[in-house]
């Protein structure tokens, strides 16, 4: 490889290998999101977005393919434009000599305390920034923290998700805030827990603690989001999670979203949260027929909440504000219906619910209902439920 071809790779940022067959060019791309470079096909003069899951692609002869990638986006030269030529593939004009994979430098993302409080997020509780700087004087932010550090536990999380090849990839209104003092050690400060019975005196409550068996996990439960960049949190965006909620019909709302925006090209802001306190049936010394619910609180008066939501904000043009909550309980049978589900369910009216809406009254799987979001706000329900300042129109 001479100095210019070399210089030209290291600028960029790209790791190369090449595989020559007669007759066209093939290569790959790693499956980690975080390092796939967004590609083009060049028809004409024009570049169309390729949208794959595939990470083995072929070029023909004489075909041209443009990469790029989000690492370093304040540099004018961060595309490069791929070329097969017979069999042998080209960047630029450069003739590619080895056997690589085309692979963009991961982002990373760092944890700071917000320069002020969010406006969903009063004091109290503190305001933190998932960010990363561009150049010395501009950030660009994945998403907010909401934490409430006496209980050590999180209150909200507020990010974007969005189709593949979105420009929409960061939410809303993050851009007026800044990040002051970094969070370091972030794995060691916020350590990930689980709740055992024994944290308990009192016997009803570790026999019902034994019988539902909650455990920890992140508030997002997206696999692609969760994988590619917010498992490297540790504890802090994690809550106690009743499984046969998160397994179930939590996990059914993750796949149906996922799929509305990847198919529908459909972009959120999305304040996901949790709220309340899960109670369980006391008994003491009464019959069956009478019980009271007691409040479950361990250590530094921690909750495990009764509430999961997402407040869905479309910065669309005439977009619907929306809110989609499970009950994280386990003892739901204990409730009556109306104290749970505190304003009319519309789950059945969107559309893209339409297909699994169906089992969110089985209590078994968790239950889900979903509201508007002004209803919601002004129910009260909802420990502090905020809604974020209306974002920008017209975006995609």
């Amino acid at each position: 490889m001479d100095l210019t071809e070399f210089l030209l790779i290291s600028i960029l940022g790209w790791c190369y290998v090449v595989t020559h067959v007669h007759g066209y060019c093939t290569f790959t791309i790693p499956q980690d999101e975080s390092k796939k470079p967004k590609m083009y096909t060049k028809i004409g003069s024009r570049k169309t977005p390729i949208r794959t899951d595939e990470i083995s692609f072929r070029i023909q002869g004489d075909d041209v393919i443009s990469m790029a990638c989000d690492t370093h986006p304040d540099q004018a030269t961060g595309s490069i434009d791929l070329k097969c030529i017979g069999t042998d593939l080209y960047v630029d004009s450069l003739k590619l000599r080895s056997h690589p994979q085309f692979s963009c430098y991961p982002i990373e993302w760092t944890l700071y305390e917000s320069s002020k409080q969010f406006d969903w997020c009063p004091t109290p509780l503190a305001s933190f920034l998932l960010a990363r700087p561009v150049n010395e004087t501009v950030f660009e932010y994945l998403a907010g923290v909401c934490y409430n550090t006496e209980q050590q536990q999180i209150q909200n999380l507020y990010y974007a998700a969005a189709h593949q090849l979105s420009k929409h990839k960061y939410p809303a209104r993050l851009e007026n805030y800044f990040p002051s003092a970094e969070i370091k050690d972030i794995l060691q400060k916020y350590v990930p827990r689980r709740i055992y019975s024994s944290y308990f005196n009192n016997v009803e409550i570790q026999y019902w603690l034994q019988f539902s068996q909650y455990e920890n996990h992140s508030l997002i439960q997206d696999p692609n989001l969760y994988r590619n960049v917010f498992h490297k949190f540790g504890g802090l965006l994690e809550l106690d999670w009743w499984p046969n909620l998160r397994s179930g019909n939590w996990r059914l709302y993750e796949q149906a979203l996922r799929e509305h925006i990847d198919t529908d090209g459909e972009i959120y802001d999305i304040l996901a949260g949790v709220s309340g306190s899960i109670a369980v049936p006391y008994y003491g010394n009464a019959s069956h027929e009478n019980y009271t619910m007691i409040d479950v609180t361990y250590w530094n008066d921690q909750k495990i909440p009764l509430y999961v939501w997402h407040c869905l904000k479309s910065p669309k043009e005439n977009g619907r504000d929306f809110v989609v909550i499970g009950v994280n309980s386990a003892f739901s049978d204990f409730y009556r219906e109306k104290d749970l589900i505190f304003c009319p369910d519309i789950c059945h009216k969107i559309n893209w619910l339409e297909t699994v809406q169906i089992t969110f009254r089985y209590k078994t799987m968790g239950l889900i209902f979903c509201c508007d979001a002004e209803e919601v706000k002004m129910s009260k329900n909802l420990d502090r439920f905020p809604l974020p300042l209306t974002p920008d129109k017209n975006v995609a």
